[in-house]
């Protein structure tokens, strides 16, 4: 068996699991000077775990360090809902909770997961189609990873939102998103 996470690339991604992003993101600005930051609320994701089929909703905030995307998710699923964030919320433990790498061919990065572990999975699917994939290790239960499955549009919000990042002047820090207008 591979080392846990060997061969995936370079991590595009922390995600850090809030329990309020509106002040979880004026926290980053204030605290690291981080942003400007782009907040889609009310994101609906289909999703399979556990066994169980379902939508799960999350609002999602993302700013760049350098060309590291920073991830802020609030959990907007009842208490009890078994998610991915569930034992986190539960236990109020705030903070990392996964890194994600891009994956040009997401079955076989699944398969090479499970090979190395990550035997619990989350699939998840974007309105428009697009996948995403959280795995978990018995190994390193605490140790969440993510797949996101490569496609050009999400390179150039990587990219754009890096321009973004580099080129702010500190105006218009947070710009809110409603994602059933997009």
């Amino acid at each position: 068996m591979s080392p846990i996470g060997e061969g995936f690339g370079r991590i595009v991604q922390v995600a850090y699991l809030v329990e309020d992003i509106d002040l979880a993101m004026e926290h980053w600005l204030r605290h690291a000077g981080l942003g400007p930051w782009t907040c889609f609320r009310n994101i609906e994701l289909d999703t399979q775990f556990d066994g169980l089929g379902f939508t799960m909703r999350i609002h999602e905030a993302l700013a760049y360090m350098g060309d590291l995307q920073i991830q802020l998710v609030q959990s907007l699923d009842p208490p009890g809902t078994v998610t991915p964030y569930q034992s986190y919320v539960e236990s109020k433990r705030w903070g990392v909770h996964h890194m994600a790498f891009f994956a040009d061919d997401i079955e076989e990065t699944i398969a090479r997961a499970k090979a190395q572990g990550f035997e619990r999975t989350c699939a998840m699917r974007d309105k428009g189609g697009y996948r995403y994939y959280y795995c978990q290790s018995t190994a390193m239960p605490d140790v969440w990873i993510e797949f996101l499955e490569s496609y050009p549009d999400l390179h150039t919000i990587f990219e754009e939102g890096i321009a973004a990042a580099a080129d702010w002047d500190g105006q218009d820090p947070i710009r809110n998103f409603e994602y059933a207008d997009l």
